[in-house]
């Protein structure tokens, strides 16, 4: 076993990295971790060296690793940390052709009677396809790729995006046991309510 140096960090999740350097394994925790029970930093070490080592990891380790950081204290913990630590660059929404907020406003008094708050509304500083969108919850805010800010982007597309992130305000992600559930049943349905769905995901294939 080669001599093994541990640091917390103040990372914004409950990160944790190893690597050998020199004969050395340096592991990197979030220090939201400091405090865990001693078993949990057990079931961490072993997931950690069974990934450096690229060994199978045992089952009981890892469902008590993801048990405690499911809890809701954990959750809560980690929101409030994200919040305090992370930063969100901002660059406004108002574009070139599509303004997020005349957009947003609309979609709000079509499909949630106007009652739904509005959030931080962002363009994407650059034309990113991978993410076209997502909704912070930490910061409150939608961040859409400027990819659809142009004139040859349809609006159906742009608001069915839109609306999809709005959903994720009307539905928080919710965990069940040890699983965090990103599309419940409702917003499912909801979704399939979008008048041009199969339009708009026609052409965010294409894109």
């Amino acid at each position: 076993m080669p001599p093994l140096q541990v640091r917390f960090r103040r990372f914004t999740s409950l990160n944790t990295t190893i690597r050998l350097r020199e004969g050395k394994l340096l592991a990197s925790l979030s220090d939201l971790l400091e405090g865990a029970p001693e078993p949990v930093l057990h079931s961490i070490a072993h997931i950690l060296l069974a990934k450096l080592y690229r060994k199978p990891i045992d089952h009981t380790h890892n469902l008590r690793f993801k048990r405690f950081a499911s809890s809701a204290a954990v959750q809560r913990q980690t929101e409030l940390i994200r919040t305090a630590r992370g930063s969100k660059r901002y660059f406004g929404p108002e574009g070139r052709y599509f303004h997020l907020e005349e957009v947003f406003d609309s979609l709000n008094m079509r499909f949630f009677g106007g009652l739904l708050g509005r959030p931080e509304l962002t363009w994407s500083e650059h034309h990113a396809k991978r993410s076209l969108g997502h909704y912070d919850a930490a910061h409150n805010t939608i961040v859409v790729s400027r990819v659809f800010d142009r004139p040859s982007s349809p609006r159906y597309a742009l608001e069915y995006l839109l609306y999809h992130e709005m959903l994720h305000l009307k539905h928080p992600v919710r965990m069940r046991g040890i699983r965090r559930c990103v599309h419940s049943r409702e917003f499912k349905a909801e979704e399939a309510q979008f008048p041009q769905l199969a339009e708009a995901l026609a052409f965010i294939k294409r894109l």
